[in-house]
This record gives C-alpha cells, structure tokens and sequence, in this order.
C-alpha cells in the first residue's frame, strides 16, 4: 500500500477541446501520458491524492467522461478542489454521478491507513499585491475549512495528518501563509498541494517550511508521473 499525489491534469475529453500544449510542446498529449504513468505506477491496493484541476469543464455532467476515464483507472482516489473545477459540486452528487470512484474532501477528512487526510481549495495568499475584498473574504471561509477538516482529522486519531490544498500554503516570496500556521496548529506533518505551473512557478520551491513537509504535485511539475509519498501501513481489522 502506497500513497501518491498526482493533480492538475487540465482534462478537457478526448480529443481535447482545450489543448494543453498551447502553454509548451510538452504538454502534447498529455492525457495519454497521464494515463500510461499512472498505469505503470499505481496497483489497486494504492492511493493516489488528486489536489485539484482536474478537468476544464464548466458543468459536471460536461467533467463526467474526464471522471469516468481517471475512475476507471487503478487505485483508491481521493479530490480536493482547484479553482479551476467549476464543475464541482455536492458530495452526494459527485459520488453519485461518477459511481463512487473518488471520495472527496469538504469540511470532512479521511484515512488513507495510518494517515489521516484534510484539506480544502485554498485561495491566494493574504500577503498578495493583488488582493481584493472578494480575495479576503474567500481567504477567511477557506480558513475556516482547512480548521473544519483539521478538527475532524484529528478525531480519526492516526499516526499523522497531512493536509492537502490546491493553493500553495505560501506567498511568492516562500513565506507561509496562514494556511500554513494553521497546519502546524493541528500538528500536520506534510501538505500536498499543486497549482502552480511553468518554470518561474517552480524556481526555488521550498521543501519544508514551518516543519511541514511540501509536495508540489502538478502534473507538468512531475512530468506527467505520480508523486510517491510514503508508504501506508494498513490498519488493523477491529473486532464488532
């Protein structure tokens, strides 16, 4: 049993109707280089975290062959939201539209064995020059969903909580953002997050800040490949 993250596959059907090598040659076919790593990487017994952006689609019933496609592939699959998943929508719909292939996070965590799962979407970084009040406001209510999925990940009592966001938990300068105090507050030990793209983005990534282990996980970022995390240690069967 392993753990991977894997996020921001940008899908948009096949054929694509938004061709993702307008932003660099190696973007070409990228659907398809998901598909073949993550065959060759992850067995049925793995889970794979997807932090967000997963498909170009306005509306869920418009995300569904996207859904279906990565549903179909091996492995336990865990969402967060990214700012780009409008098609997001209820738990008990998405659950239900995509026949229970994922399992998705929002103001609720999970455990993947020993590990215990929370996170949210996140937003920009309260430090930024080009915040609003809308930014502000946003900010506030995901903070308060990162404590709400914190708080339950600790009722789950496992060996470690690893906080998962789309958003970066950091500024352009690398420094934490609030997102981050608040993970270190309820004793996170790694954050999984993706968004960022291109090579500006990536320049001088920081590994660790506030002793919080940092895993980038978007797709271009990874080559296309999933991230291994750790492995799981499974836990053991409780007697009725």
């Amino acid at each position: 049993m392993k753990l991977y993250a894997f996020s921001d596959f940008h899908l948009s059907g096949d054929p694509p109707t938004k061709p993702m090598d307008i932003f660099g040659d190696h973007w070409k076919n990228h659907r398809e280089k998901i598909i073949s790593s993550w065959k060759e990487t992850i067995t049925a017994e793995d889970t794979v975290i997807l932090a967000g952006d997963i498909s170009w689609a306005t509306y869920l019933k418009d995300a569904i062959s996207d859904l279906k496609m990565l549903g179909q592939l091996p492995g336990r699959k865990i969402i967060v939201r990214g700012n780009h998943d409008y098609w997001w929508s209820t738990v008990t719909k998405m659950t239900r539209m995509t026949d229970g292939a994922f399992e998705f996070i929002f103001n609720s965590a999970l455990l993947a064995g020993d590990i215990a799962l929370a996170g949210t979407r996140g937003w920009i970084a309260e430090t930024s020059k080009r915040i609003t009040d809308e930014d502000r406001a946003i900010i506030l209510r995901e903070q308060g969903r990162l404590e709400r999925s914190l708080e339950a990940a600790e009722k789950l009592h496992a060996k470690k909580i690893f906080a998962i966001m789309h958003y970066p938990p950091y500024d352009e300068q690398r420094n934490p953002t609030r997102m981050l105090e608040i993970m270190k507050e309820h004793h996170v030990t790694d954050c999984i997050y993706g968004h960022l793209h291109g090579r500006p983005d990536f320049y001088n990534i920081p590994d660790e800040l506030c002793g919080i282990k940092l895993h980038l996980t978007s797709a271009d970022y990874l080559h296309f490949k999933p991230h291994y995390i750790c492995d799981l240690e499974e836990l053991p069967c409780t007697e009725s």
